[in-house]
């Protein structure tokens, strides 16, 4: 009975060794030489043209924003409101000095014309009186007055404009505390949400006026500057619309910002783009270079595969299948990559080596 059952278990692992393929803990593939298609993926935004920046122009706390990224508006159509508690004080007080500086004008011209009344009185006595009567110094003191209040008049006027132009400018910061559309478009870029803190020239909102002509804008990948020119294709999903592929070809390459030295940014322009695609909305391009041809490739999956756990990834490396069945790891050099395979380089490396790409059985930790 005992042999019968050792019989029975032996049966049974060589029957589950045979559906599986394997008692390996590791699923694997072959390292093999082909050619591959590298191909460059990298995120960015859709472009209208006649984009205009909208910046604060007080500080304040955002108190309401309805306007995604990607959303039509029209001319005049609020975009964000912005809480401005101080200047509307501040425009209370700004009243109150128009009103007294209206006050005080209006007393000066009350004593210009008064002084001037005076003056005319002593200048009509001295004319009947054959210059006897008033005095030298009475007829000149009158004069004095009448001078003086003139300046008065001058200055109160001063005062006054001053203070409209004052109540003027900070009228005109109350009314931007509210944020409008410049004019119909879409809105390519938000960059605030309610509650958030803003200051004075802070940009809130990236406006198109058109997406008659879209375009993306990418970060280009240092190892495909020399492999990209003028006229290339792309591919470009929407994430809005993850199943639908628009095709763009490159315009231009943008040249180094000030902000990072070395950068390329490569701006590609739809072809055809339908309707549903507008300024705003977030993309994904994909970029196809020249084939490599007659390359050592591995799948993906084998370049992040760690049995070990390590903390320093700053090597990149593989683990092919030694003959006792266990990882040996095999430091690599990478180079292009189609987002399934990519090319490696090693010395202790060629096509058909067994290399792990993921567990079949995780150990227990």
């Amino acid at each position: 009975m005992a042999l019968l059952a050792l019989a029975a278990v032996a049966s049974v692992m060589l029957l589950v060794r045979f559906l599986t393929g394997t008692d390996s803990p590791y699923y694997t593939a072959l390292v093999e030489r082909g050619d591959v298609v590298p191909l460059i993926s990298e995120q960015g935004t859709i472009h209208g043209s006649g984009e205009v920046a909208l910046a604060a122009t007080l500080d304040g706390t955002v108190t309401a924003e309805g306007v995604p990224a990607g959303g039509r508006v029209e001319e005049g159509q609020v975009l964000a409101t912005i809480d401005a508690e101080p200047l509307r004080s501040t425009l209370a007080a700004d009243r109150s000095l128009v009103a007294a500086a209206e006050a005080d004008l209006a007393a000066a011209r009350a004593a210009r014309d008064e002084a001037a009344a005076k003056l005319g009185r002593f200048e009509d006595v001295w004319r009947r009186s054959g210059h006897r009567v008033p005095a030298i110094n009475e007829l000149e003191s009158a004069r004095s007055a009448v001078a003086r209040a003139t300046r008065e008049v001058a200055a109160a006027q001063a005062r006054i404009s001053a203070e409209r132009s004052r109540l003027k400018a900070d009228s005109e910061k109350l009314a931007a505390a509210v944020v409008r559309a410049p004019f119909t478009g879409f809105v390519v870029d938000r960059n605030i949400s309610t509650g958030q803190r803003v200051r004075a020239g802070m940009r809130l909102f990236t406006l198109a006026a058109s997406d008659e002509t879209l375009e993306i804008e990418v970060p280009l990948a240092k190892a495909g500057n020399a492999q990209i020119a003028a006229g290339t294709v792309a591919r470009v999903r929407l994430d809005a619309m993850p199943d639908t592929v628009q095709q763009a070809t490159l315009a231009r390459i943008l040249l180094d910002r000030a902000d990072a030295p070395g950068s390329r940014r490569a701006a590609f322009a739809l072809e055809n783009p339908p309707e549903t695609v507008r300024p705003g909305m977030a993309a994904t391009v994909e970029i196809a270079l020249p084939a490599r041809k007659g390359v050592m490739l591995v799948p993906d999956g084998a370049l992040t595969f760690d049995p070990e756990n390590s903390a320093d990834r700053s090597r990149a490396r593989i683990y092919l299948v030694s003959p006792d069945g266990e990882p040996r790891r095999v430091y690599v050099s990478t180079g292009a990559g189609d987002g399934k395979r990519t090319e490696v380089f090693a010395n202790d490396l060629k096509p058909g080596d067994e290399v792990i790409i993921g567990w079949r059985n995780p150990p227990s930790r």
